[in-house]
C-alpha cells in the first residue's frame, strides 16, 4: 500500500485489533494500568487495571485475543511460527475492521525493536471510528494488534493510545 500502508502487514487481526470500539483512552486515561502478558500469543502490552480478555478465533487461522474496556475494543491477533508478509497481516486487518485500504496510513516502522523482527503502525478512520495499532513479525510468530475507538477520543487523548502501542514487547 505504497506510503499509505494499511495495517501492519493484512494479520492486523491478528494481534493489533485490541482496544477498539467506542470507550476512547478517556476511560483509559483516568484508570490505572498494568502489564498484560499473554504468554500464549507471544506479546506483553499495557492495559487498564480490570481488563478481561476473551480467547477466540480469528480469521484465517489466526488466534484471537479480544477485550473490551468502557468502549475501547483491543484486538489482538497472532500466527505462531508462521512468519506471514505485510500484505498478509493487511489482509486479515481490512477484514476485522472493516475500513479500507485507502483509509489506513502508517505512522511508523521499525526493525529488530521491543521483539519485533518488522513493526509498521497504522492508523484508519472511517466516519468516526478511528484504528490505531501495530503489526509485523516477531520470534515467535505474525502479529496484528489494534485498538478501536472514536476519533474524538483519540484526538482528546492521543498520548494514551502512543504509550499502548509503544509498550507492546514480543517474545
Amino acid at each position: 500500500m505504497a506510503k499509505q500502508k494499511l495495517l501492519p502487514g493484512k494479520y492486523l487481526a491478528m494481534l493489533a485489533a485490541f482496544i477498539m470500539a467506542a470507550m476512547g483512552a478517556s476511560a483509559w486515561a483516568s484508570e490505572d494500568w498494568v502489564t498484560y502478558r499473554a504468554s500464549d500469543y507471544g506479546f506483553s502490552m499495557l492495559v487498564p487495571s480490570g481488563t478481561e480478555f476473551v480467547e477466540r478465533e480469528g480469521p484465517n487461522g489466526w488466534a484471537e485475543l479480544y477485550a473490551e474496556y468502557d468502549g475501547v475494543q483491543l484486538y489482538g491477533l497472532t500466527k505462531r511460527g508462521e512468519q506471514a508478509t505485510a500484505a498478509e497481516i493487511e489482509a486479515v486487518g481490512l477484514k476485522i475492521t472493516g475500513i479500507p485500504a485507502s483509509k489506513w496510513t502508517t505512522i511508523n516502522s521499525g526493525k529488530n525493536q521491543n521483539g519485533w523482527k518488522w513493526y509498521e503502525t497504522v492508523e484508519a478512520s472511517q466516519g468516526d471510528t478511528l484504528i490505531v495499532g501495530d503489526y509485523g513479525t516477531g520470534p515467535s510468530g505474525s502479529y496484528l494488534l489494534l485498538l478501536r475507538t472514536t476519533s474524538s477520543d483519540y484526538r482528546a487523548h492521543k498520548a494514551d493510545y502512543i504509550s499502548w502501542y509503544n509498550s507492546i514487547r514480543l517474545f
